[in-house]
């Protein structure tokens, strides 16, 4: 009796493991807001104080040449949760607008004031047509949280199964405080006032793989850190502006820290990816004023979030796992966000949807495959405004080479040397490059065209 209890209870034991062992990875993915690429101290910075996100950094894989999609929020975090280029997102979801608006008979007879509403009560809800990263990785049994920002309305346009987002009603339109609801209403409180939803939500899903949209408001504006955090600024001779941004980066980071002290103590560190990339980049120097100024109060130096700058798409990106990614440093491969996707689907053991621009980046992070990239091309919609600190439409297209980062409006195309001058435009002196840099950007304008992702 006693050998047959032993031989149950060992088996038990191996089985359980086994299962421990199996259970696909946590995946927490971090998105930083408005948070310029130079503004860590694992990327140089000698005044930004980040311990948390250089700790990551350091002991994991670090990507210095990470690009995200577009030089503003919503469609860069459209890329994240969808895998897509802004372009193709907006491309898909206009096709969905009209064959959804094309046999509405009430559609049809609503005045122009209320087809305009109809639109944009659509396009807030049309995420629920796409395949999302919260929807495949339900696939294999993930419970899904979104915490921080969120302009789809409800976390569940995004297929999460739990959320702070809960949605804004159409009647809000226009009324005080609805573009805060637009932003993501409670989910913007995440790290500026409270960490206890997604706390709570560890603890529900602790025996189960769980994905987390970390995404909060930091260190976007308001520019106002707390003593704790402009402490470290306040003394020095510092812009007051680049005091005050400045802090909201150490604030940030102080939100990092405190979810990894919360993994660690309830024994989740091992078993969880961590993924960090920006949404759009930014610029403030550190003697540079920018208080007083609307626009580059609100967006950054001019080279910074809204313009078609390098700054504004640059990005670290960081994959973290103890004991399974080793501590790395990427600084030749062109990266980008659109590689997020299927790179969390790849180690959730997923299936990535036909259709997705992006790439995993395990094969290259486990040195089993090179990367083929020589360039990324994107495409803008929003630009700068002198008036307006939400900026103004207009197109724009951008090739990042190892060395070259070129600019183009349809009016006018820039040129700048990254390995030598970042800020200087030298398109005078390379005009033979002209013609090849418009090619890239006209095949990459077909191979979008052609895209046909996938949607539910």
């Amino acid at each position: 009796m006693h050998r047959v209890l032993l031989i149950v209870l060992t088996l038990m034991c191996v089985a359980s493991a086994f299962g421990q062992d199996s259970r696909s990875p946590n995946v927490i993915l971090i998105i930083g807001d408005d948070h310029g690429y130079p503004y860590f101290g694992f990327t140089g910075s000698p005044y930004t104080v980040t311990p948390n996100m250089d700790l990551l950094a350091r002991s994991g894989a670090l990507f210095t040449l990470g690009h995200t999609t577009d030089n503003h929020c919503r469609p860069a975090l459209q890329t994240l949760v969808t895998g897509l280029y802004p372009a193709q997102y907006a491309t898909r979801a206009e096709t969905l607008l009209v064959r959804d608006t094309r046999a509405n008979a009430v559609y049809r007879n609503l005045n122009p004031d209320e087809r305009s509403r109809w639109d944009f009560w659509h396009r807030a809800q049309v995420m629920r047509q796409f395949d999302t990263l919260p929807k495949l990785l339900a696939q294999a049994g993930y419970a899904s949280f979104q915490a921080g920002k969120w302009w789809e309305q409800s976390y569940r346009n995004g297929g999460f199964t739990e959320g702070m987002s809960e949605g804004w009603e159409e009647a809000l339109r226009g009324q005080p405080g609805f573009f805060r609801e637009l932003m993501g209403g409670e989910g913007i409180t995440i790290a500026r006032e409270t960490m206890e939803p997604v706390y709570e939500f560890i603890d529900r899903h602790i025996d189960r793989p769980f994905f987390l949209w970390y995404g909060p408001s930091l260190p976007h504006t308001p520019l106002n850190p707390p003593y704790t955090y402009y402490k470290y600024y306040a003394n020095s001779n510092l812009s007051e502006s680049a005091k005050e941004y400045y802090g909201n980066c150490t604030w940030f980071d102080a939100g990092v820290g405190d979810l990894l002290d919360y993994l660690n103590d309830r024994g989740l560190s091992e078993n969880t990816i961590i993924i960090y990339v920006n949404d759009n980049g930014w610029e403030q120097p550190p003697y540079v004023e920018y208080k007083g100024d609307a626009i580059l109060y609100a967006n950054g130096g001019p080279n910074g979030k809204l313009s078609l700058h390098d700054q504004a798409f640059r990005t670290p990106i960081i994959l973290h796992w103890p004991g399974v990614i080793a501590p790395q440093i990427f600084d030749t491969v062109l990266v980008s966000s659109v590689d997020l996707m299927p790179t969390i689907l790849d180690y959730a053991g997923v299936q990535a949807p036909d259709g997705l621009p992006g790439r995993s980046l395990r094969p290259l992070i486990e040195g089993r495959a090179d990367w083929p990239r020589k360039a990324l091309v994107g495409r803008v919609t929003q630009m700068r405004s002198e008036t307006d600190v939400m900026g103004r439409r207009q197109e724009g297209y951008y090739v990042r080479t190892r060395r070259w980062h070129f600019t183009w409006t349809g009016e006018e195309a820039r040129l700048f040397d990254m390995t030598r001058d970042p800020l200087r435009d030298v398109m005078a002196d390379f005009q033979e490059l002209l013609p090849g840099f418009m090619a890239q950007i006209e095949d990459w304008k077909r191979r979008v065209t052609l895209a046909h992702p996938t949607t539910r």
